[in-house]
């Protein structure tokens, strides 16, 4: 297993896709803004099979996020991811910063996913803050009322700050997402991780927040050592900054 190195420069390498440069991404997620960034990656169960030494070499991450578990509208179509355990042990072993997101259902009762997510995931010292997903499932094509939704979040949000010793955990969403939600402004102590494919130089954000943490800039990229696809992410400060993020 590699041992990462600390850089702060953009990455030099290109998505094997064909597709924009990785440098170009970054470019583009950077154009206009003077502040430290600090670069990550996300994955799923769809990355499949992931050689560490190239994503060293070419991505050179910072972080790294994982889903654990994804909720899906009925049991059948919810799983704990089957690759979690092993990325997990191989950035461990790394000694790279790492932490696990919960793909969230409004149909799913709270303490159960809960439970879903802790089995597959169990917090650890030293990782980043867990995530919640909060996605294309919670907008207006969702036959749930919104009251009942934001009501799920709040549930979700309690109990799993109560499990990690008064930490709040991140929400991630979109703005167009959170907007279907009314923006509810009881969530703005939760760290934002935002979805924003689209902007340059900093992302639009919901109006729940004034900052993001995190910014999932780049989505189903190829190559780099990962077989499937895996996502482009930035911290909004600098590696040091980071770790006040950790559990």
């Amino acid at each position: 297993m590699p041992t990462f190195t600390t850089r702060r420069s953009l990455i030099k390498s290109a998505c094997a896709s064909g597709g924009l440069p990785l440098v170009a991404w970054a470019d583009r997620a950077l154009a206009q803004y003077a502040g430290p960034r600090t670069f990550g990656i996300d994955v799923s169960k769809w990355a499949g099979e992931i050689d560490w030494y190239a994503v060293a070499a070419k991505l050179n991450p910072r972080f790294v996020l994982v889903q654990a578990y994804h909720a899906g509208k009925s049991e059948a179509s919810s799983y704990a991811n089957p690759r979690f355990g092993n990325y997990r042990q191989a950035l461990l072993r790394a000694g790279l910063l790492n932490g696990a997101y919960l793909r969230c259902h409004p149909n799913a009762h709270p303490e159960i996913l809960l439970n879903k997510f802790w089995s597959v995931y169990a917090p650890q010292s030293g990782d980043i803050l867990p995530s919640f997903d909060i996605e294309e499932d919670y907008d207006d094509r969702c036959a749930i009322p919104v009251q009942k939704r934001i009501r799920q979040i709040e549930k979700l949000i309690g109990l799993a700050t109560s499990r990690l010793g008064g930490r709040k955990p991140m929400i991630y969403t979109k703005a167009r997402v959170w907007n279907a939600l009314g923006n509810p402004a009881q969530f703005a102590d939760c760290p934002l991780w935002v979805v924003d494919y689209h902007s340059t130089g900093a992302p639009i954000l919901p109006p729940t927040w004034s900052k993001f943490s995190f910014w999932q800039f780049a989505q189903n990229l190829h190559g780099a050592g990962v077989q499937g696809t895996y996502d482009n992410d930035y911290f909004n400060g600098s590696e040091q900054d980071l770790r006040s993020y950790l559990l």
